[in-house]
């Protein structure tokens, strides 16, 4: 249902609540589905090309996608002021995906570790520049007892991209006819142009940049203030602490994929094990995402911080394939269970008119978080002890997490005065 009331109008004060998932929400889940299935072969395939083509080792591994995420999440940070000084967010998504489709063909032609690393920033620098205006946007146009359904939504669509893309990257690994893994490679990273391209078009004829957002132009110097900062609280700063904590644990997709391989798995069907991880984390997020905006939503961060414990303990004792298949699908569970439920609770501590910085500031800890986590897990998988102490280690810290989550508050309920009109509805913050 859709009002029309005055901009001035507070959510308490309206008669008519909207009780709808907006357009907007919709577009940005097809952008992520379309844009996940090119993404996700990007990770299912480095270690074979790193290792194996390009003559690297696993700490090499580690560190690529160490460093590469963490710089991803440093853009984030800066995505995230721009947006809320601009006023704007659509702008910022259409370049970061454009440049996303010319990132992608660099990979195809990269002949040593150098050029892949070059290859590999640029892409994580492009998904941090869109990121945060996107899940801002969500923010922006969801209704208050809708935002947790609409971040499950925009992340379910993403991981039914991923789960495409990954059977698609099988289907294409088992009928190429080249000689070597490395020309196979190489042909898919190249057809992974495709469904970025039709990202970008979704973006630019589908989604409407809201009207109304609040500005912070007029402000001089920088135009994040200390006192906006102070409104966030010293709750979020704890939820942050233990976010931070968390990530130490959270290792890149690609070991999965390493794992899945040491254990017999053939290059043509190591897609097929991050397809299993989407097929499991899909549902999850969007049941998730539904029912954290009717409970605490510190259960479901709860129980996929649990779930990450199980699958780390899963894949450091599997010796044979089926373990590393039920290691990957608790994974999946895992992840679907917290990603959305990260942001929506960001969104909830936050003040409109520094949202998007907000999730900046929880990207830029999840920066440290992820570098230390692959890093850590990339040398020790280096050493004899492989994969099992890497994962125990990983259990570890996820287990110290969880326990710390416990004492994690809610915060207080923040309403906006100036509402998304994205597609003329009325939201609350």
């Amino acid at each position: 249902m859709n009002t029309n009331k005055s901009e001035d109008c507070d959510s308490e004060d309206c008669a008519v609540e909207s009780f709808s998932i907006p357009k907007t929400v919709w577009i940005l889940g097809a952008v992520s589905l379309f844009s996940n299935s090119a993404s996700v072969i990007i990770t299912a395939l480095s270690p074979e090309f790193i290792i194996n083509v390009l003559g690297g080792n696993k700490e090499i591994l580690g560190l690529i996608r160490g460093i590469s995420e963490s710089i991803s999440y440093l853009v984030k940070l800066f995505s995230g002021v721009i947006s809320d000084w601009l006023g704007r967010r659509k702008v910022l998504i259409l370049i970061g995906y454009l440049c996303a489709a010319f990132a992608k063909p660099i990979f195809a032609m990269c002949h040593g570790i150098k050029s892949y690393i070059a290859a590999q920033l640029l892409e994580r620098i492009t998904n941090g520049l869109r990121d945060t205006p996107r899940d801002a946007l969500i923010a922006d146009c969801s209704p208050k007892k809708l935002k947790g359904a609409s971040y499950g939504i925009r992340q379910s669509a993403a991981f039914i991209g991923s789960m495409v893309g990954s059977i698609a990257c099988y289907f294409i690994l088992s009928n190429c006819k080249f000689v070597n893994s490395g020309d196979s490679i190489r042909l898919v990273y190249w057809l992974a142009i495709i469904p970025i391209l039709i990202s970008v078009l979704f973006i630019y004829f589908g989604i409407d940049e809201p009207k109304n957002l609040v500005s912070l132009r007029h402000r001089k110097g920088f135009p994040i203030k200390k006192s906006d900062i102070k409104l966030l609280g010293q709750k979020f700063w704890y939820y942050l602490a233990i976010c931070f904590l968390f990530m130490c644990a959270r290792y890149s997709e690609s070991f999965m994929v390493l794992r899945a391989q040491e254990v017999g798995i053939p290059l043509s069907a190591v897609a097929l094990v991050l397809a299993v991880m989407h097929l499991f984390n899909a549902p999850t997020s969007k049941i998730v995402g539904s029912w954290s905006d009717k409970m605490d939503r510190k259960i479901f961060l709860e129980f996929g911080f649990c779930m990450m414990v199980v699958s780390c303990i899963i894949l450091a004792f599997a010796t044979e394939k089926w373990h590393v298949i039920v290691g990957v699908s608790v994974y999946g569970i895992h992840y679907g269970a917290t990603q959305g439920t990260f942001y929506t609770m960001v969104s909830d501590y936050s003040p409109p008119q520094i949202k998007a910085t907000s999730i900046g500031i929880f990207n830029l800890v999840c920066c440290f978080g992820m570098l230390i986590s692959n890093v850590i897990t990339g040398k020790l998988w280096d050493q004899p002890s492989g994969a099992y102490h890497a994962m125990i280690v990983n259990a570890s810290i996820a287990f110290v997490a969880a326990i710390g989550l416990i004492f994690v508050k809610q915060p207080k309920s923040i309403v906006a005065r100036a509402p998304c009109t994205g597609d003329g509805k009325i939201a609350e913050f």
